[in-house]
């Protein structure tokens, strides 16, 4: 929607359940009318058969929009004949390391958890997961994981 704003992967979100014939100027025109500051929106489809596969991502371009957003946890599309309740989250990313201890207290391994909690919102490896969610208030929080935080962050690549 804006193309001036850069994409900040870290106020992008998930949303689950999109309506196939929904396009993405239309996902993206609702969530600006819902919560403003959308500079982007995107469809999922399958690589082979072209087609969507009934999710999107939206990123913004401020962080009140973005946890206004992740706070509603479901939204009501409403367009035309569409008329549908679907998920939003916080889009987990791939390969982050440690918000916490940039890897330094996981042997530079990338960060399991991100906690969606409007008063976190970060990545943690297991030891900083369990040091910071001790706290008092942080006790309840859920984690959200992505597969292959386990991957270590240096690979060594040697010639044959």
């Amino acid at each position: 929607m804006d193309g001036s704003q850069p994409l900040d992967p870290r106020k992008t979100i998930f949303v689950g359940g999109v309506p196939r014939p929904l396009r993405a100027v239309e996902l993206a025109m609702i969530m600006d009318r819902l919560y403003g500051g959308v500079c982007y929106a995107g469809i999922d489809t399958d690589p082979e058969l072209k087609y969507p596969k009934g999710a999107g991502r939206v990123a913004f371009s401020n962080q009140q929009s973005y946890i206004a957003a992740i706070s509603a946890r479901f939204v009501q599309l409403q367009h035309g004949e569409i008329d549908k309740r679907v998920e939003v989250k916080p889009y987990v990313l791939d390969d982050q390391l440690c918000d916490e201890c940039q890897g330094a207290r996981c042997s530079g391994k990338f960060a399991p958890f991100f906690c969606a909690n409007v008063t976190c919102l970060q990545y943690y490896c297991e030891y900083c997961w369990a040091a910071i969610h001790s706290r008092a208030g942080r006790e309840f929080h859920k984690p959200l994981v992505k597969e292959g935080g386990d991957r270590p962050r240096h690979i060594s690549f040697r010639w044959n």
